[in-house]
């Protein structure tokens, strides 16, 4: 048994596969397009979209793909990708990357609970938090 994420596009799934996997610094794995679905009849206007990969975020399993055609892919605010790091240079360089291409609703810095915290959107509207893992004892 695992858990994953799985994030649902709307034809840019290959634009953001390649941006995380650049981010994360990973190849991707097991990409496939509706192409080359078996029962595919070549007539597709989302033949070359990606029906299926994934990339590993620091064990995290996260699978991509653009969904078929006529079923919507809404972005929401409803889940959130949680990057935890014990090394705040770490946290803070993984949070670099994302940031100029981002909605910043909380910038990485130190906080009551934590020496590092952060929450954006990226460039997909996929919202994330960047946590240094150890917790601040706040009842002190």
């Amino acid at each position: 048994m695992m858990t994953a994420v799985f994030l649902h596009f709307t034809g840019n799934c290959r634009e953001a596969l390649d941006y995380y996997a650049s981010i994360f610094e990973v190849e991707p794995k097991d990409v496939a397009t509706y192409g080359e679905a078996p029962s595919n009849s070549g007539e597709s206007a989302n033949r070359d979209q990606i029906m299926y990969s994934e990339i590993d975020v620091r064990g995290l399993r996260v699978m991509l793909s653009d969904m078929p055609d006529g079923i919507p892919a809404t972005v929401g605010d409803n889940v959130s990708i949680v990057i935890e790091s014990n090394d705040l240079e770490d946290l803070q360089t993984m949070y670099a990357k994302f940031e100029a291409d981002s909605k910043i609703y909380m910038p990485l810095e130190a906080t009551f609970w934590s020496k590092g915290y952060a929450m954006i959107a990226d460039k997909f509207g996929v919202q994330w938090h960047f946590s240094y893992a150890e917790f601040l004892n706040v009842s002190s």
